[in-house]
């Protein structure tokens, strides 16, 4: 299934299939409270833009977040994705139990706010999560 190259730094990768619906985006290593900001907003304009339905996010190589990222995540990134056609979100995880717990937080605070509309479900392989995708 090939993807075409939405959005690339040195730090983060967005890629689409239009025809199959999906979004795969990658963390390309340890991210700054801005750069994690930036490469947010980003994959909400791409996801905004194609409309797209499905995405798989790989935060393996994101590191550890700021108190500051974490809120940002929780109140205005959520939020933002469910502004979007998004219907289901696999997330590939940091082999760190300590930035798994992070990530999960993050999460669990957006949901208890109500600030996700999708389908949320993490994984450990991208094979897995896309599985997973491709099955809704």
């Amino acid at each position: 299934m090939p993807f075409n190259t939405a959005y690339e730094t040195d730090f983060y990768k967005i890629e689409v299939n239009l025809e199959g619906n999906l979004l795969y985006s990658e963390w390309l290593r340890h991210v700054s409270e801005d750069e994690l900001i930036t490469g947010g907003t980003k994959l909400y304009e791409v996801l905004r833009d194609t409309k797209i339905e499905r995405a798989l996010a790989n935060g393996q190589a994101i590191g550890a977040l700021t108190p500051n990222a974490k809120e940002w995540m929780s109140v205005e990134f959520y939020e933002l994705l469910s502004q979007t056609n998004l219907k289901r979100l696999a997330r590939i995880m940091p082999v760190s139990v300590f930035h798994q717990l992070a990530l999960e937080s993050v999460i669990t605070r957006a949901e208890a706010l109500g600030k996700t509309r999708f389908q949320v479900k993490n994984f450990s392989d991208k094979e897995e999560g896309m599985k997973w995708l491709i099955e809704a």
